[in-house]
């Protein structure tokens, strides 16, 4: 069975025909409920998927545009500090990494005004959305029936082949994993607190009636339980200790998991505290990039590309990944020094990297030797005849 959908009649497709075809051959061998609650109760999927979520959220959020060849700053508009009346933008962006890591699609309600203009913005739960297709074009019908256009509707998708409505679920792909991962932890907690495997046994080769075997042990337990007294053994007995080999190699089991789960996340091991990758102070600036190269920036250009279309003309949203990209604090300085005496940056573009006020007269350019002017700075809007100053005029919806 495809994942591609063939044209019948009018075209139409629905969200059910679409799970069952993501879903077909994917059993879940483990026998558990595999769904987002019971998956979060996995410290790994817990901890990968807050380390995504957190990672991401953090991370300033601009409006750029481009003014000829140049990136330029422009004014945010509200919802993207304040996307909705009961969130902050650090809430929103964590619940739509959330949404797209476990169910593999984030849901945007847009409101607009009559003008159609963005107002707010607020996440749906995905399991409240359904999707339709028919005549290729999009609807979203909500539990209470209302049905949304892309025009209020924002659809992020993590995953999915051509053709497909909606995107694959991490959950449903990695439910044989994520099902393991759970008996495993059942299993562990039974062994434990249920566990049959006694600590010891006595052995003996005389015939022992059922009375005299539930003395013995009644007498052994009160004598010996909690106890570092030495034992005297008559009548022929051996005492045998049992070995708990099923215990640690559960455990081991478990690791191996932990290495899987992070792989489907591609969340490095140190980040986990997982046996796995070791990190030292000197490379935590190169495992910081790798971490965004590698981890992160496929999710954010996923979000980037589906915000920018809320804002008009040539805008487009820009989260700022700088802060993973810094060293320690003397390798920043040394860069930022680098930076001002070659003419690159100036001294208040190296403050505010690192987060210092500027100063008057810091938006000039030096070069070669510190002192040597190069280029006097115009900060925007100082220049009458400066092009910022028509920055956003020509921007048309």
């Amino acid at each position: 069975m495809s994942l591609f959908f063939e044209k019948r009649g009018e075209t139409d497709y629905t969200l059910s025909e679409m799970l069952r075809a993501e879903n077909f051959g994917l059993s879940n061998w483990s026998g558990e409920k595999v769904d987002e609650i019971t998956a979060l109760g996995i410290s790994t999927v817990l901890s990968c998927v807050t380390i995504l979520a957190d990672s991401i959220a953090v991370l300033p959020i601009r409006v750029m545009r481009y003014l000829d060849d140049r990136k330029i700053y422009v004014d945010s508009p509200s919802w993207v500090e304040k996307p909705n009346r009961n969130q902050l933008k650090f809430g929103f962006i964590h619940e739509i990494v959330a949404a797209l890591a476990l169910h593999g699609n984030a849901y945007i309600f847009v409101d607009r005004d009559r003008a159609g203009r963005v107002v707010q913005v607020q996440n749906i739960h995905p399991s409240n959305v359904q999707v339709n297709i028919k005549n290729g074009v999009k609807t979203y019908t909500m539990k209470d029936k209302t049905v949304l256009t892309n025009e209020n509707m924002l659809h992020i998708i993590w995953f999915a082949y051509p053709q497909s409505a909606v995107g694959l679920s991490p959950l449903k792909l990695q439910k044989n994993t994520l099902g393991l991962a759970i008996a495993m932890e059942r299993h562990i907690n039974q062994f434990y607190s249920q566990g049959a495997t006694p600590s010891s046994v006595l052995e003996t080769d005389r015939e022992l009636s059922e009375d005299q075997a539930k003395g013995l042990q009644a007498t052994w337990s009160s004598h010996h339980a909690r106890s570092r007294k030495p034992a005297v053994l008559t009548g022929g007995l051996k005492w045998k200790p049992v070995s708990e080999a099923a215990g640690p190699e559960l455990v081991q089991a478990r690791d191996q998991v932990t290495q899987e789960i992070s792989r489907i996340f591609r969340i490095p091991s140190y980040l986990l505290n997982s046996k796995g990758d070791s990190q030292t102070y000197q490379n935590i600036e190169s495992s910081g990039i790798a971490f965004v190269r590698h981890t992160l920036l496929s999710w954010i250009s996923r979000i980037e590309s589906s915000l920018s279309t809320l804002v008009p003309g040539k805008q487009f949203i820009n989260m700022d990944t700088s802060y993973y990209m810094r060293g320690d604090q003397l390798s920043n300085l040394r860069a930022g020094q680098v930076g001002v005496v070659s003419g690159v940056l100036t001294p208040n573009e190296v403050r505010e990297w690192l987060d210092y006020e500027p100063y008057n007269g810091g938006d000039e350019f030096y070069l070669g030797l510190q002192g040597s002017p190069v280029n006097e700075a115009n900060p925007i809007g100082t220049d009458k005849g400066s092009p910022y100053d028509q920055m956003g005029k020509d921007d048309e919806r």
